[in-house]
């Protein structure tokens, strides 16, 4: 009978201390709504951040499931009149547009995704974006003289920022069109889109990046719940006063602690949503994405709203572990129990151990994930050592001016808080190190050596050979045209090639000492032996595409002049080992051939490759500009740079994060403090005093943090690309700045405090009532 009336009696019980704990959160007047309202900021600020984490699955998801549904699939289908389909791609200023070439076999050929039907011969689909630009830069239009018949839809863009177009032709030949484009047959749209990043490499460094941007996130939560500590305890006092037992002062706190949480998910969410909706407005990093796009996970979301209110209320049972909260007052006294450092350091030595276990860069997934779960115990391992380090460290410092054993004294009485918001900034500047180290060590093979010279390649077919140089005579910025034309020719294990050139090209190139038209040369090097004359080789068409591996004839090779091409080759025009023939010496080849002409631009026209793109356009797809001495930007190259990017603004944002973690904290320790700064302040200390006392208190923890986030990301970068076989390069500059933006925050959260302090060392601040 007494444990039927018992369970009754507890569940009222509870149910009256959290109703109490929910009246002081939010009817304790002006004090209690400002504790409330910076409280629901902070959180509702991470929750916001979680909520974006959490829709980068079906972000990724989306994009890469549009991109794969318009792939061109090639594998037959019965009785379905196939595609043709030719990729091609140009740039205006710096920007980058994609597009195909479009040839219906049929009147039921497969059409892309995102097009009510195939565009004829002469017509052309945009994107919307495509459109716009269009629009807003006249000039663009002559690259596309095809008639406008329509705009692409959601379903086949990668993002509403994607530049793409869909342009009809006539029947596309065999062997592709110029450069290395070659010509698709599909029969449908659609295919498996590949997950990843690809490179392990870049995984790795999006893995532990994350890690390391979700850990200042979690302290942000853990101080903005603690907002106010000291008034909360004092208010539990008090009910201690009136018959609460110490089990139900725990469970005001509690309670009280849950409507900040739950405010502050609902402002989260509240503000989540808004960005979503502006999310197609925004290009980030050259991507952009649809509202449909921006989706929590709802495993993830369940997570966000179960873990937010579990770490605000654990956070304050937490900081109340210690606290013996008497009806008389609060009771901190005492020395707080030494933090131990046995499972810090195994943090430390566990994450080594796991990094050094892997003996190569990881190409499946335990191993990607050994080296991920290393390096996360390793950043893991600086916001658990640095609070010890800082424990330690103050205890050793006796002496100095009065700021400084102002600061030193307070930070030996309190050291937990500053060392937890320090950390947040010290695992931010360790994961910015570390993915800026293994970049810059990786970032060999994403790039090409800049060049000074100023040469532009035009690709085209044999038949638009001379219409380009025509159309090249008219660009004021093409200083000289160098056309080379080549035939690929195969002698047993041999490659060679037939080259047709002017004598201006073989000139320039093979450097002879003269030239003329009907004149002929035999061209080796170092690598590779001049061909001998009677040799007959097999030919095919251009080296590229399906043609490349297609018989097109025969050839003998005549008894000409030997020519030893040059050791060092410069940027400009490139002639392969073989045979090189002037225009006259060659009008009895029936084959067709590709054609690149290389442009010796000049460099004070402006927009030059834009003007010469322009001047070809009239060509279609029988003609590709491309740049020869800058970066080919390919699908890794890609990935690089927007993992660089996105990364080193994803830290940006958690520095300034943290940043704001600091002056609250430092805000609130000034409120918590006011009466024993202005008895300071009225027993003759000097407010500047005060002030610097202030710096001190943030600098010292941040410098510490400093110190061990620079050790920590290099060795994560260090024994990260030990396993690329590469040498690791330490970028002490970017470091620097790294540690000089952390210097500023405490400056900066130094200045905005002083009107603070000046307020709490007033005299009023003594009045007590």
């Amino acid at each position: 009978m007494t444990s039927t009336v018992s369970r009754p009696v507890a569940r009222d019980s509870w149910l009256r201390d959290f109703a109490l704990g929910l009246r002081l959160a939010v009817g304790g007047g002006r004090t209690s709504w400002a504790r409330l309202a910076l409280g629901t900021v902070g959180i509702g600020l991470a929750a916001t951040v979680l909520l974006l984490f959490a829709s980068v699955g079906t972000i990724t998801t989306g994009v890469n499931g549009r991109l794969a549904a318009r792939a061109a699939n090639s594998t037959v289908i019965s009785g379905v009149s196939p595609t043709q389909v030719l990729q091609s791609s140009t740039s205006f200023k710096t920007l980058s547009i994609d597009g195909s070439y479009l040839h219906g076999t049929g009147p039921h050929s497969p059409v892309p995704p995102g097009l009510a039907a195939l565009p004829g011969p002469a017509e052309i689909v945009l994107s919307p974006a495509l459109a716009r630009l269009i629009a807003e830069n006249p000039e663009l239009r002559q690259r596309f003289p095809q008639r406008v018949v329509g705009e692409i839809g959601d379903a086949g863009l990668r993002g509403p920022a994607d530049l793409v177009f869909y342009a009809g032709t006539g029947p596309l030949p065999v062997a592709g069109g110029p450069g290395l484009s070659t010509v698709v047959t599909a029969y449908s749209f659609g295919r498996p889109g590949a997950s990843g990043l690809g490179d392990p490499t870049l995984l790795i460094v999006t893995v532990i990046s994350s890690v390391a941007l979700l850990i200042p996130i979690f302290i942000f939560v853990s101080v903005s719940s603690r907002i106010a500590g000291a008034q909360r305890d004092r208010r539990l006092a008090a009910l201690r006063l009136v018959g609460a037992g110490d089990r139900q002062v725990r469970r005001i706190a509690a309670a009280e602690s849950l409507v900040a949480a739950a405010f502050g998910l609902l402002l989260g969410t509240l503000v989540f949503l808004g960005l979503r909706q502006l999310a197609p407005r925004f290009e980030l990093l050259g991507w952009s994405f649809f509202t449909s796009d921006v989706v929590p996970s709802v495993p993830l979301t369940v997570l966000v709203v179960l873990l937010v209110p579990v770490l605000t209320v654990g956070t304050v049972l937490f900081a109340l572990r210690r606290v013996i909260i008497e009806p008389l007052g609060v009771v901190r006294g005492g020395k707080p129990v030494r933090r131990r450092a046995w499972w810090r350091l195994a943090l430390i030595v566990g994450g080594i151990a796991l990094l050094l276990a892997a003996r190569s860069m990881p190409a499946d997934g335990w191993l990607i994930a050994q080296v991920t779960i290393g390096a996360s115990a390793l950043l893991i391992g600086v916001p658990a050592i640095v609070p010890w380090l800082l424990e330690r460290s103050v205890d050793r410092i006796h002496g100095g001016a009065p700021s400084w054993q102002l600061a030193i004294r307070r930070l030996q009485l309190d050291s937990g808080t500053p060392a937890r918001v320090v950390s947040g900034v010290a695992v931010v500047l360790a994961s910015a190190i570390a993915m800026q180290l293994m970049l810059l060590s990786t970032a060999i093979q994403y790039t090409t050596p800049d060049s000074s010279d100023n040469w532009v390649t035009v690709y085209s077919t044999a038949a638009s050979a001379s219409r380009v140089s025509d159309a090249l005579a008219a660009v004021p910025a093409a200083k000289h045209v160098y056309p080379v034309a080549s035939i690929a020719a195969f002698a047993g294990s041999l490659t060679y090639d037939v080259t047709v050139a002017p004598c201006a090209t073989i000139t320039l190139v093979l450097h002879v000492d003269h030239c003329v038209d009907g004149q002929g040369f035999l061209a080796g090097s170092a690598a590779q032996s001049a061909p001998r004359p009677g040799d007959t080789w097999r030919l095919a068409a251009a080296g590229y595409g399906v043609g490349a591996s297609q018989t097109l004839g025969s050839f003998t090779v005549p008894s000409l002049p030997t020519v030893t091409q040059p050791v060092a080759r410069g940027a400009g025009p490139y002639i392969v080992d073989g045979v090189v023939l002037t225009p006259a010496l060659a009008t009895g080849l029936p084959l067709e051939r590709h054609t690149e002409t290389w442009v010796d631009t000049d460099p004070a026209v402006p927009d030059a490759t834009d003007r010469i793109a322009t001047a070809v356009a009239p060509l279609t797809w029988q003609a590709f500009v491309s740049y020869s001495t800058s970066d080919v930007v390919n699908a890794g190259q890609s990935s690089f740079a927007t993992v660089r990017a996105a990364l080193l603004t994803g830290s940006v944002f958690t520095l300034f994060l943290a940043g704001i973690s600091m002056l609250v904290l430092t805000l609130e320790q000034v409120r918590e403090r006011r009466r024993p700064l202005a008895m300071l302040a009225a027993a003759g200390v000097p407010r500047s005093v005060l002030a610097r006392s202030l710096l001190w208190q943030t600098a010292v923890p941040v410098v510490l943090g400093v110190v061990v986030a620079v050790g920590v990301g290099i060795a994560i970068a260090g024994l990260v690309i030990r396993l690329t076989g590469q040498a690791l390069r330490i970028d002490w500059p970017t470091i620097g700045i790294f540690a000089a933006v952390a210097v500023a925050l405490v400056l900066l959260v130094t200045a905005c405090s002083l009107p603070f302090l000046r307020a709490a060392t007033r005299l009023a601040a003594l009045r007590t009532e």
